[in-house]
């Protein structure tokens, strides 16, 4: 999880029009609206509010026999997959496919309809992390929002692929379990990138022990490859990378 650039997210300049003409006119979705506020001004641990807003009295969504969401937030994919590279805002795992990626609403909608159109609230994300966390908002504290904090601040990575929240942090505990960023088959695939990061290390640190000089020079390019946003994990590669070089080399930190 690193942090992103919300700047790089266009809404289209016409998108309120758009979502009227979903709700079947501008009246329809202004009083979705103002009930959505209402819902909203509930506790956020009121029972009703934790069934969620399509099971609320006259939630002013469309259709006479389902209430859902209608949906329109895909159109956000190709924007937010520019923000986080294609790969996931909340894992770092690769998505390399336009159908494989999921627009998760940050806050969700069930829980904040006023912000289910809410570009500000997207964030592309694989099925892993999208369905771990569902309709889920912490009873206290919130999760760390990847474009408004450096996540790497509030995560500890370890080499065995696994990953902790810095001590009493509520919204980086609250990730780490609502994402389930611990999850077996993502722990695996962050421990097979990092057992190739630390044989690297090994290497840097034999050069280092022959010619310290060359050995930075090494060192440096495999830690601006590293920090490259377009690889997978980010994170947890330059973590580990630093921890363990400046652990066997502390002459020379990164």
């Amino acid at each position: 999880m690193i942090q992103l650039n919300r700047s790089e997210v266009k809404p289209p300049q016409d998108w309120e029009q758009v979502v009227a003409k979903r709700f079947k006119g501008t009246d329809r979705y202004q009083a979705f609206l103002l009930v959505a506020i209402q819902f909203e001004a509930l506790d956020i641990n009121d029972d009703v509010r934790r069934q969620g807003f399509t099971m609320y009295p006259c939630c002013g969504l469309p259709g006479k026999t389902k209430k859902d969401f209608p949906s329109l937030w895909g159109k956000a994919k190709p924007a937010l997959a520019k923000m986080s590279r294609r790969k996931c805002a909340y894992c770092e795992g690769e998505i390399n496919a336009e159908r494989s990626g999921q627009v998760e609403h940050f806050k969700p909608k069930a829980r904040f309809p006023t912000l289910a159109y809410d570009w500000g609230n997207y964030f592309l994300a694989c099925g892993g992390c999208n369905g771990a966390k569902s309709d889920r908002w912490p009873a206290q504290g919130g999760y760390l929002r990847p474009d408004a904090v450096d996540p790497t601040v509030y995560l500890v990575f370890q080499a065995d692929g696994s990953v902790a929240p810095v001590p009493d942090h509520t919204d980086a505990a609250n990730t780490v379990h609502d994402f389930d960023l611990n999850r077996g088959w993502l722990v695996s695939r962050r421990r097979r990138h990092l057992l190739d990061v630390m044989s690297r290390v090994e290497g840097l640190v034999q050069v280092y022990q022959e010619n310290p000089q060359i050995a930075m020079k090494l060192v440096r390019a495999e830690w601006d490859r590293l920090c490259n946003p377009e690889n997978g994990y980010t994170a947890a590669l330059t973590q580990c990378f630093r921890r363990s070089w400046n652990a066997k080399v502390p002459s020379d930190p990164l």
